[in-house]
């Protein structure tokens, strides 16, 4: 006789994150809460994550809260917006504790 069937579980939604964290980098240890503004990073004063970083534009890059996960979308920056290694080309989701690198500081998502 076949076993019985288990009853699909309900999807979970994924945890979302709730703090960027600098993990690399002249800023290293500092933590920015996440909420559902977009988080933009640069060496431009009014930026939320303020670079002093020779590699960093003004406006370099930017993360964007979309239905409980964050994007990292690359602001037209001169050397790159890097998730996992990959150029950032388009915005990407951003998974929790992959490293997102902008010239010499690497950023992660955490709970």
């Amino acid at each position: 006789p076949t076993p019985p069937r288990t009853p699909p579980q309900p999807a979970r939604k994924p945890q979302s994150p709730s703090k960027l964290v600098v993990t690399k980098g002249h800023l290293s240890g500092t933590t920015i809460p996440l909420g559902s503004s977009p988080v933009t990073i640069g060496r431009a004063q009014d930026s939320t994550l303020v670079l002093e970083d020779d590699f960093a534009s003004g406006r370099h890059a930017r993360l964007v809260p979309h239905d409980g996960q964050w994007f990292v979308e690359d602001l037209g920056s001169t050397n790159g917006t890097f998730l996992n290694r990959s150029k950032v080309t388009s915005p990407m989701p951003v998974p929790l504790g992959a490293p997102v690198r902008i010239g010499k500081t690497v950023l992660e998502l955490h709970r």
